[in-house]
């Protein structure tokens, strides 16, 4: 293979062979709104649920839920990139978000359950008061945003790396993606993205393993990236955990047991289950889902890089695998872009509830609506769908602003498990004081860069601590409690 491909310059021939992908994405798309018609039918007969899908789900159809919500763009495209520098440890991004998954499982999945509350918002109302309802609410709204902003700028780039035959800017890929992965959530809600995640899920499996056994042994990337590792020994390639070190595993594994038991996109799946074995077992079966896709788009990474070392990070990948045959290549599109689609359909139902249930109906404009529950929550996913895109149109900073707004979910977390766990202890005021305070984590972050030398430039650690004290030190002094 010559690392003198280059996808921008192609000929006619070449473009014919990319409508191949292209065509694979679209027969895909094509089936993705066939269910989704198919479960709006189905949902007309219970508006209500049309968002939460409560109570519908058995084990496995919860778990290619929670496994579709963890895998994404960050944890396919992102770790391939990521492996140029730290090796294979780069997949322990997955592992982590399997570790947080796990950790809900056996933490919070049946208290949140038995609690009857539907929305992280509604339970911190009832337990910590209005005032932290209110800045839980934003704190939702800013994290779930971000992630579903992310979703749309990873699927455009996507497909513009691997059809810059088809689409003429990454704008234009973006574009075709917010309004694919909107009109899923759109038109079929909750349940459609759950019973959807069956084909997301088995899609990702496909592409990823024939594209990695393909790059792998019939392009030579095992040899050369073996050969890479031992060329350049200060750089881990090959080591699991070297790349990354403790201190960034650890840190992606608090940040993720935060995301995964308060973040509305993710406590809500728990909901959707049958039963709460179904619910338990089904997180933990998604957990498993999860692993292998990490560390194997960890390891195309690196073959990227020794098969491609004048390329860059985000340009190798690609270029290896539009030199696939095409169906290959087109399996592996559709399922790098089916992990972003899984991602971003369920965190746009997730920020929807939150927009719904918490900020909409409990105005008295919204009352007003309460018998068109369907309508309304059809009207609400297009309204955010349009404003997260609208975010990812804007600045690389913007969205970087985004990544650091998902460690709020450590504070959430303390709120969340404080007040469900230990009611006795969580005192009324730690709610508002906990959130307010990861607010201003972030904010000493950005202007204090000396903060992360001390915690190991992990804003996990960071908040951790800072969250950890506010939460315990407001709930011993105030004297009212949660229970």
């Amino acid at each position: 293979m010559q690392s003198t491909v280059n996808l921008q310059n192609n000929t006619p021939g070449d473009l014919q062979m990319f409508n191949i992908p292209f065509i694979i994405v679209l027969v895909y798309v094509a089936l993705l709104f066939a269910l989704s018609i198919f479960m709006s039918v189905k949902a007309r007969r219970d508006g209500e649920n049309f968002l939460l899908y409560k109570g519908k789900n058995n084990m496995w159809l919860t778990a290619v839920t929670i496994a579709g919500l963890a895998i994404g763009g960050a944890s396919t495209i992102g770790i391939a990139e990521n492996a140029f520098t730290k090796g294979l440890s780069a997949g322990w991004y997955d592992l982590a978000w399997a570790i947080g998954a796990v950790v809900c499982s056996l933490v919070l999945v049946k208290k949140l359950r038995a609690s009857g509350y539907t929305t992280i918002s509604e339970m911190t109302r009832n337990m910590y008061g209005t005032a932290a309802e209110k800045i839980m609410i934003v704190s939702m709204i800013i994290i779930q945003c971000g992630i579903i902003a992310l979703q749309y700028k990873a699927g455009g780039s996507i497909l513009y790396s691997l059809l810059p035959g088809v689409f003429s800017d990454v704008k234009t890929a973006t574009l075709f993606s917010f309004i694919i992965f909107m009109l899923i959530a759109f038109v079929g809600g909750m349940g459609s993205v759950s019973v959807s995640n069956i084909m997301n899920i088995t899609l990702i499996y496909v592409g990823v393993i024939v594209a990695t056994f393909v790059v792998l042994f019939n392009e030579g990337g095992w040899d050369a990236a073996v050969a890479m590792a031992a060329a350049n020994p200060d750089v881990p390639y090959m080591s699991l955990w070297e790349g990354m070190g403790v201190s960034g595993i650890l840190g992606w594994i608090v940040v993720m047991c935060g995301n995964t038991n308060s973040v509305q996109g993710a406590v809500q799946i728990a909901l959707t289950s049958r039963s709460d074995k179904d619910a338990v077992r089904g997180f933990q079966i998604g957990a498993l889902m999860m692993i292998p896709v990490g560390f194997l788009c960890a390891l195309l990474g690196v073959a990227s890089k020794a098969l491609y070392p004048e390329g860059a990070a985000s340009t190798a990948l690609p270029v290896i695998l539009m030199s696939l045959p095409a169906g290959i290549a087109g399996l592996t599109l559709a399922g790098l872009w089916a992990a972003d689609m899984s991602t971003a359909c369920s965190m746009l139902i997730g920020l929807s509830t939150t927009c719904s249930r918490d900020v909409f109906f409990k105005t008295k404009f919204g009352k007003r609506f309460e018998e068109k529950t369907f309508l309304v929550n059809k009207i609400i996913i297009a309204i955010v769908g349009t404003v997260t895109y609208i975010v990812s149109t804007q600045f690389t900073s913007i969205l970087g602003a985004m990544q650091k707004a998902l460690s709020l979910a450590i504070g959430t977390s303390f709120i969340v498990l404080g007040g469900l766990l230990f009611p006795k202890f969580a005192g009324k005021r730690a709610g508002f004081f906990t959130i307010l305070a990861s607010i201003a984590c972030i904010i000493t972050w950005s202007l204090f860069p000396a903060i992360g030398k001390v915690f190991f430039n992990q804003i996990g650690f960071y908040m951790l601590v800072v969250c950890g004290i506010v939460f315990i030190a407001v709930s011993l002094l105030d004297k009212e409690k949660v229970a």
